[in-house]
């Protein structure tokens, strides 16, 4: 539910409030969102590798999307002339550490969505 709900705010954007009372519209991004996962796990009957590839979300939720609010919040406060720097900035509110974070997240992405292609037997363990 939250993900259609967040799939039609960005889809809508500042109309919005225009249509989310709307049920009709609402029922088709929560099915855009729910219809995915349901026939991919028809077609993968193990749960651990769903989970697994799953997880490898994890590496952007955590590393690549904060970075990228970093670096797309700083080039909007200095587009409208207020301070980039904030109460909270600290030793590692830079560019370059945000560049840094966003793609150490999707270098671990594909290292781990690599190594999940390619089986265990790849990894050289056992």
């Amino acid at each position: 539910m939250t993900l259609g709900n967040n799939m039609m705010g960005a889809f809508y954007g500042r109309k919005i409030h225009e249509v989310e009372k709307n049920r009709w519209v609402r029922t088709r991004f929560r099915l855009l969102a729910s219809i995915p996962p349901i026939v991919f796990g028809i077609l993968e009957r193990q749960l651990g590798t769903i989970t697994d590839y799953a997880g490898t979300t994890g590496f952007v939720i955590g590393f690549s999307f904060p970075a990228l609010l970093y670096l797309r919040s700083r080039t909007l406060a200095k587009r409208k002339n207020f301070s980039a720097s904030t109460f909270y900035a600290g030793y590692s509110s830079s560019n370059a550490a945000g560049w840094f974070l966003f793609l150490f997240g999707l270098v671990m992405v594909v290292y781990v969505v690599f190594f999940l292609v390619m089986g265990e037997d790849s990894v050289g363990v056992g």
